[in-house]
């Protein structure tokens, strides 16, 4: 009777240890964050090659890949990953905020000043240079982003 016991509890070792190292590369993880955050849109809006529908989110900015990571507030489920580029051309403000331009109805973000960090992550313009106007330049965004509480 011992030795069957002996057989289950030993089953239960890899499980354990594995859950263990999950847990430990979960941590490790979230603490290589360079920044965390939250906003809310209202309108639908593409980030490269993701539309974000109207909704709470919450932004990481991962320090080993340089890359941002979108997940739904709620759920908690990753909606994308977006690599972050440093261009320090433009100002970055005391707030930390997402750079909406605007065409007509689609909105499409263009570049993240992150506050804390000193930083501004851009990429190429969303739209093509012979559909940007001078009206596209005065119906930018900028949708807060909201430090997260740690």
């Amino acid at each position: 009777m011992n030795t069957n016991r002996k057989g289950r509890s030993a089953g239960w070792k890899p499980f354990l240890g594995v859950l263990l190292a999950v847990c430990f590369l979960a941590t490790a993880a979230h603490a290589d964050s360079l920044f965390e955050g939250n906003f809310t849109l209202t309108h639908p809006v593409r980030w490269e090659n993701t539309v974000l529908a109207p909704g709470h989110y919450s932004l990481e900015l991962d320090q080993p890949t340089h890359t941002f990571i979108i997940r739904d507030a709620a759920t908690g489920k990753g909606v994308a990953r977006i690599r972050a580029q440093a261009d320090n051309s433009l100002d970055s403000r005391d707030g930390s905020e997402l750079l909406i331009t605007v065409r007509g109805e689609r909105r499409a973000v263009y570049a993240v000043r992150l506050a804390g960090l000193g930083k501004v992550y851009q990429k190429a313009h969303p739209f093509p240079a012979s559909e940007r106007t001078v009206e596209e330049a005065r119906n930018a965004e900028a949708i807060p982003v909201e430090m997260a509480q740690k």
